[in-house]
C-alpha cells in the first residue's frame, strides 16, 4: 500500500470519531505499517546515497589489513593469520595471480579463517584450495567493485 493511501485511511478513521475496537485495531495496524514503510524508505535512500556516493569506497590501508588479519578468529579455533604476507606473496607469484599482494594476503587468510573447517571436513585441505578461493573472491565478476573492502567494512570490522 502506498504511503499517501495509508495516511488517508488513518485520517478517515480519526475523523470518523468511532472508537469501536475494530476501528482502533485498524488504526494501530495502519500506523505500524506507515512507520515500517517510512523506515524502509529511509534505509533505501541511505543505501542509494552510499551506492552513488564518491565516498562510498575507501581503500583499506596496510595497517587496517594487518590488524584485521591479526584479529581473525579462525573456524579451527586458532587466532590470527594462518599465512604470513611473505608466504601468500610467494604462492601468488608461483600461481601467476595478478592482483594487489596485500589484498591477496587478506583474502587468502580470510578464506582460511572462514572456511578451514569446511575444507578439512571435505578432506580437501590444501594451500591451493585457499589460493584459488581467494582469487575467485577477488575476481568475482558478479560483485560490485571493491568487494574485499566492503566485506571488511560491513562484515568483518568490529
Amino acid at each position: 500500500m502506498e504511503k499517501h493511501k495509508i495516511q488517508g485511511e488513518i485520517m478517515k478513521l480519526i475523523h470518523s470519531g468511532e472508537t469501536n475496537f475494530a476501528n482502533c485495531e485498524k488504526l494501530v495496524l495502519l500506523e505500524k505499517t506507515l512507520k515500517c514503510l517510512e523506515k524502509y524508505e529511509e534505509k533505501r535512500k541511505e543505501y542509494e546515497h552510499h551506492k552513488h556516493s564518491e565516498h562510498h569506497h575507501e581503500d583499506l590501508t596496510k595497517e587496517q589489513i594487518m590488524c584485521w588479519v591479526a584479529d581473525m578468529e579462525n573456524a579451527d579455533g586458532t587466532h590470527g593469520g594462518h599465512w604470513p604476507m611473505e608466504q601468500t606473496e610467494q604462492v601468488r607469484k608461483q600461481k601467476k595471480i595478478d592482483c594487489d599482494p596485500l589484498m591477496f594476503f587478506a583474502a587468502m587468510n580470510m578464506m582460511y579463517s572462514d572456511y578451514c573447517k569446511a575444507v578439512e571436513n571435505a578432506n580437501a585441505s590444501s594451500v591451493d584450495i585457499f589460493v584459488y578461493m581467494a582469487k575467485a573472491f577477488l575476481d568475482n565478476k558478479d560483485a560490485m567493485p571493491h568487494k574485499l573492502e566492503r566485506y571488511y567494512r560491513y562484515i568483518a570490522e568490529k
